[in-house]
Formats: structure tokens, C-alpha cells, sequence
């Protein structure tokens, strides 16, 4: 027997036990039980999960005003849901009552035009409307305009807006060709402080995937990737747990709706994860869908033009869509529990009924906890006494809608996302 070093293994057994000592590598490949190339053995999503054909139908949950007849974009945002009409109507957003589909509110933003609306953002403290549609090819002057949330209260009627101008990296052709160029836009939502932006491609129906900052300024859009959609992007949103993200559109060359989820992404790689497409019908039947809005972790709205023609006429209707059973449970379970900086759990989140409060170990004390709206009222408060580990807080009294948790303990104060479906 040869030694080596003074080790008395035979070689391939010193070969093997070196192996064995090494950490497995990570493999890549398709980890969605769902799809039809699933792998078991996949640690890292790879993008590759193909998915076999699935169709839904589009429930109606209400017909909308005549005068949101033009509806092209969607948004849960200051706890309700807005919309508002395309290029050439007034510059107003709509408050929406999601059972009824009847107009709320009307907030005229002053001081601007509707040049060509197309979709609604969110983050906790501004609404940004999309005013980047671009039938032609040809505008120099795309923008989002930033509203304050806390200018949208229940009495507005009126409210002004910060301008966050831009332009697109690889365009250098503005000549005007109606519907035959890839410069349009119709799709946006907010995440990680950016704003997001899917195009609409009128030549090859992919989708080019720009970020924008969120912030008043001039910027040029920086391109991230491109991806084949097949078919036109008219509205985006992502859910509030940040773990969905969903594109929604049409084909002009067959009529057929449909959505596309994107899971199980990193980051804002959203185009990295899983990609799996639903088709809807036709937009003969459901008319021609502009706006998109995540309701919860899994819930959608969805909202239609009005489609007249010689052949059919379908009003501007409000639609919900559960898309949970087409995601993998990693997209939908809740997030760990984990301490806030101040040592107060608090779950689950989204919350229907209650919110459960917990206190960790070593956070001793009286802790203040409020629940605010998005304007910064006051809508909830209670105390968890010094000694009581855990309580919890009824919400039965709060609207559906976006709210921010507020928990202050020992002189520290931590704020949170909260949402009630």
C-alpha cells in the first residue's frame, strides 16, 4: 500500500472522503412542483420552469361609472382603489368602491394635463400616475407624475403633482408611425425605492424592462432585460408582500387577454423567476383590460375600456382574479416572524381579523402600538402592558386596504408595511 504523506487511505478513498467533505454546490434548474420540467433537485431557480397551457374564466365583480368608461389604469393605494381615463379625457383620479364599482372620489391633479394616461404606482407615501403612452412613437416629453398621498384625504377634490421626466436609452427614431415601433408604455408599479416599467411592443409583442427613480428629476430610463410576451402590455402591479409580480395584456392578432406571473424572483430580477402565463378571454368578452391591481398577496382587480364595435359592446367593468393556485407556495406563505428593531413581533401580515403581537426576548417595557393610514391618521392604537408577552389587536373595524404598523418601545420607534385584505 502506498502512503501519502503519511496517511494510510488508499488513494481513491482519500479522493472520495475529500469530496465528501466539500459543502454541496448549489444546482440550478426549475424548482416549481407546477411546472412541467420540474427538477427536485433544483436549489437555485434558473428562470426554466415551462408551464402547460392554463386558462381562466374572468368573474365580474361590477360594472363602473360611465364616466370611468376609458379605464386604464388600477392602484390599492390611501386605503382604496383608484383609477383614472386615457389620453384626451380630464386630469382626474377616481376613487372606486370595489363592490359596487361606483365612483367615491374625483381628485383633479391642477397645474398638468392628461397627455396619455396609462397606469398607476404606489409606495407609502406617493401615488404615481403614468403618463407615458405613446400610440405614435414619437413623444419627447414621457413622464410620471407623483402625488402625495396625503393630498388624496377623503374631502380632496383637487391636488398637485412633481414631475419625474425621462427618456429611453435605445430610442433615437422619433418618427411618428402609429402602432409600429416598441416605444410605447403602459405599464408600472413601485419597488425597492424604483419605479418599474414594462413597454408595450407594437412590432415583435415582447416587453423591454426599464427602472425609473422615484424621484422628481430627469433621468434616462436604464433597460434591464427584455422578455418575449407575445403579445401587447397594457398594466403591471406586484402584491404587497413584494413576493408576486403580475403583467397583464392583449394580442391584436387573435383578441386573446391574458396575464402573466412572475415568482420566485431575487431582488427586483423580476424577470429571472418563474414566468407563467394565464390566458383570459377573449377581449370580445371581456373588453379591452388596461388595469391591473394586486388586492392582497394573491388577489387581483382588473378593469376594461369599454369595447364598442359592429360586432359586440362591452361596458367598462371591474374584474377579480385569485391567482394563488398557479403559484408556488414559497410565493404565498408569509414571511418568517421575525423581531422588529424594537423586539415586537407582529403577525401575520396580511392580516384579516387580528394582528398578533408578540414580545421578544430581552424587549421589556411598555409598547405603544398605533395602526395609520395612508394620509398618517390615526385609525387604531392599544398598549401591551410591561408584563404581557403577547396580545392580540382586533382590526375587524379597518377597511380593506395598505396601512402602516407603528410600534414604539424604550424611546425606539419602528414602522411597517401592513395590510388588511
Amino acid at each position: 500500500m502506498k502512503c501519502f504523506r503519511g496517511l494510510s487511505l488508499p488513494p481513491l478513498l482519500l479522493l472520495l472522503s475529500l469530496a465528501a467533505a466539500r459543502p454541496a454546490r448549489a444546482q440550478s434548474g426549475c424548482p416549481d412542483p407546477q411546472a412541467s420540467n420540474y427538477n427536485p433537485a433544483a436549489t437555485r431557480n434558473d428562470g426554466s420552469c415551462q408551464y402547460p397551457i392554463t386558462g381562466t374564466a374572468l368573474p365580474p365583480k361590477a360594472a363602473l361609472n360611465p364616466e370611468l368608461n376609458e379605464s386604464s389604469g388600477l392602484q390599492v393605494a390611501s386605503g382604496g382603489l383608484w383609477s383614472h381615463n386615457d389620453s384626451g379625457n380630464a386630469p382626474v383620479l377616481f376613487r372606486v368602491d370595489s363592490a359596487s364599482g361606483r365612483t367615491m372620489q374625483r381628485v383633479r391633479l391642477h397645474g398638468t394635463a392628461n397627455v396619455d394616461w396609462e397606469d398607476l404606482a404606489a409606495d407609502a407615501t406617493y401615488l404615481y400616475v403614468g403618463d407615458f403612452g405613446n400610440n405614435f412613437g414619437n413623444r419627447r416629453d414621457l413622464r410620471i407624475l407623483r402625488v402625495a398621498l396625503a393630498d388624496l384625504g377623503p374631502a380632496a377634490d383637487s391636488a398637485g403633482a412633481q414631475v419625474i421626466a425621462f427618456r429611453y436609452p435605445d430610442q433615437t427614431d422619433f418618427t411618428s408611425r402609429l402602432n409600429q415601433h416598441n416605444f410605447d408604455c403602459e405599464a408600472m408599479f413601485f419597488a425597492h425605492d424604483s419605479l418599474h416599467l414594462f413597454t408595450k411592443d407594437w412590432v415583435d409583442f415582447k416587453t423591454r424592462y426599464y427602472t425609473v427613480p422615484a424621484a422628481p428629476g430627469s433621468y434616462v430610463a436604464h433597460l434591464k432585460a427584455t422578455f418575449d410576451v407575445n403579445g401587447l402590455i397594457t398594466a403591471a402591479d406586484i402584491n404587497p408582500a413584494g413576493t408576486v409580480a403580475a403583467l397583464l395584456g392583449y394580442d391584436t392578432r387573435n383578441g386573446a387577454a391574458f396575464a402573466w406571473l412572475l415568482s420566485d424572483f431575487k431582488s427586483t430580477a423580476f424577470l429571472g423567476g418563474n414566468k407563467r402565463r394565464i390566458e383570459l378571454p377573449s377581449v370580445l368578452r371581456v373588453g379591452q383590460v388596461e388595469g391591473l391591481a394586486f388586492a392582497g398577496r394573491d388577489q387581483l382587480f382588473i378593469s376594461n375600456e369599454q369595447l364598442s364595435n359592429a360586432l359586440v359592446t362591452v361596458p367598462a367593468q371591474l374584474y377579480g382574479l385569485a391567482v394563488g393556485r398557479w403559484l408556488p407556495g414559497t410565493a404565498l406563505a408569509t414571511t418568517s416572524p421575525r423581531s422588529t428593531d424594537v423586539g415586537i413581533v407582529a403577525t401575520p401580515n396580511p392580516a384579516r381579523q387580528r394582528l398578533h403581537l408578540a414580545r421578544s426576548a430581552g424587549a421589556a417595557g411598555v409598547a405603544q402600538v398605533r395602526i395609520l393610514n395612508m394620509q398618517g391618521q390615526e385609525v387604531l392604537a392599544d398598549t401591551l402592558a410591561a408584563e404581557a408577552r403577547q396580545q392580540d389587536l382586533d382590526l375587524a373595524g379597518l377597511s380593506e386596504g395598505v396601512y402602516i404598523l407603528e410600534v414604539q418601545l424604550s424611546g425606539r420607534t419602528h414602522t411597517q408595511k401592513l395590510v388588511v385584505p
